[in-house]
């Protein structure tokens, strides 16, 4: 699979650096070296009768041996974060992994195997690296969709859908990617996770296209920006925050630095930072876990806030009403997609697939319209998910929190934009005594674990709608008004 892709370069570009970190290099060709090696010593897995190997590895460049070598051996890998937090949890619940690789031993009952710093040196160090490559039995890569449904979901990619899926990428004029890794040295910074697949198929597209993936430390963003190298940065609107926050208040727009922005619009007060501080070439991409890519926005000139760019040539999308019905051009109505990138459903499942996977189509959730030109304006949500800084969250969900909290009568969480125009949680509640705010934002945190700090607000009532459901958008505006 990609293993072939990173082969043909390997023959080309054998000693060209696949992996950078701050002390030291990796070239395509001792990339793949180590691979087989971990290949080898891990081969016993494929005799245990495991299928999907769960990964946690703080090390960037240990943690893509491993997915690499997992694949060489025919099996699914899926990556976890880094801590053992509420989402660690949350993965662990809807993945049920076989079997567990880990860099520090894991307090469960799920087999495991340590593979930490001593480990890779002692498999790494050996010579044999004759490991046999097996085809897949089924899935390669295991992930979570949590961004278009109240509760998370279990899906998966097969070999040909990832292929297809990073050729469609690298080949296509969206991102340029051949184009720009024929210059020397071209750099990819992503900051979105591995075991996001949005995050796991960009690194593997720049990989295959013959980029450099530099691996860093938060803190090391601004040194890496400060080198004047040919880099695109991969962020969320909050990553992106976080970078303009910590480069030098002197900085300005560079000509080699392109911005791609996952997860979110970018709110026009950050992107009004972005042009003056890091680009004036930035990227927006509308997509799901479950489609892949559905559209590009470039902005090289001010557009609509609501316009998610042009859809990509290999994605159909349709507006229709509630009876699925296609709506003319102009017309807002529920997004649908279907295309070659689109999953065919959810694993294990039935439920979940059939109301939101529909005779070949996807519907994500969002409303919105196409205009003649093939761009798509998504102008809300048909349920309460709501994105903070790239993440979605469920209000719900957390209205019953705050609801079911101690001492609180009522409450409702309700987004507010901060200074860059990122969309922040604001919590209103109707308590008569005191409680602990501090106690309610981790009661909120333990169920999402990348909720951004709340603010909270006493109020004498929560409006509501003629339908029963908060108005959020009171709330909001009286913020706003306020400032």
């Amino acid at each position: 699979m990609i293993e072939t892709l990173l082969l043909q370069l390997r023959d080309a570009r054998k000693h060209s650096v696949a992996f950078e970190s701050a002390s030291r290099s990796w070239s395509f060709g001792g990339f793949l070296a180590d691979v087989r090696k971990a290949a080898h010593a891990l081969e016993s897995l494929r005799d245990s009768g495991c299928s999907t190997v769960g990964i946690k590895c703080k090390n960037y460049y240990q943690h893509w041996v491993l997915i690499f070598a997992l694949e060489r051996l025919g099996l699914a890998s899926a990556s976890f974060q880094n801590d053992f937090g509420p989402s660690f949890q949350t993965y662990l619940n809807v993945i049920k992994p076989d079997f567990f690789l880990s860099d520090e031993p894991l307090i469960t009952d799920l087999k495991h195997y340590v593979v930490d710093d001593a480990w890779f040196k002692q498999v790494l160090n050996q010579e044999n690296n004759n490991s046999v490559s097996y085809e897949s039995r089924d899935f390669c890569r295991i992930g979570v969709a949590a961004g278009t449904g109240s509760e998370p979901q279990k899906i998966g990619l097969r070999r040909s859908d990832i292929e297809r899926n990073i050729s469609q990428i690298i080949n296509s004029d969206i991102l340029s990617l051949s184009e720009k890794a024929r210059r020397e040295h071209f750099n990819v910074l992503c900051c979105i996770g591995i075991d996001i697949l949005a995050g796991y198929q960009i690194v593997l597209s720049a990989l295959a296209a013959g980029c450099c993936i530099k691996i860093f430390d938060p803190v090391q963003i601004s040194l890496i920006i400060a080198r004047h190298e040919p880099t695109a940065i991969v962020v969320s609107p909050l990553h992106l925050e976080y970078v303009i926050n910590s480069i030098s208040p002197l900085s300005i727009a560079q000509d080699n630095l392109e911005i791609i922005v996952v997860g979110g619009r970018l709110p026009e007060e950050l992107e009004k930072k972005t042009r003056e501080k890091l680009s004036k070439k930035i990227y927006t991409l509308y997509g799901t876990e479950e489609a892949g890519i559905i559209s590009v926005k470039k902005l090289d000139h001010h557009s609509e806030h609501k316009n998610a760019g042009v859809i990509v040539p290999w994605m159909d999308v349709q507006i229709v009403d509630g009876q699925n019905v296609a709506l003319p051009v102009q017309t807002e109505g529920r997004v649908r997609v279907r295309g070659n990138t689109v999953i065919d459903g959810y694993i294990g499942n039935v439920e979940n697939k059939n109301s939101q996977f529909q005779e070949g189509w996807f519907y994500p959730g969002d409303l919105g319209f196409i205009t003649n030109k093939k761009e798509i304006f998504i102008t809300g949500r048909i349920d309460e998910l709501v994105t903070f800084g790239g993440d979605k969250f469920d209000l719900r969900i957390l209205d019953r929190i705050c609801k079911n909290f101690d001492n609180i009568e009522d409450g409702c969480v309700f987004s507010v934009p901060d200074e860059n125009g990122i969309l922040m949680p604001w919590v209103a509640i109707i308590c008569h005594t005191e409680i602990d705010g501090s106690a309610l934002s981790r009661r909120m945190h333990e169920r999402y674990q990348n909720l951004p700090p709340i603010t909270l607000i006493w109020v004498d009532r929560i409006p509501y709608r003629d339908d029963g459901s908060p108005n959020r958008q009171f709330l909001t505006q009286g913020i706003m008004n306020s400032r």
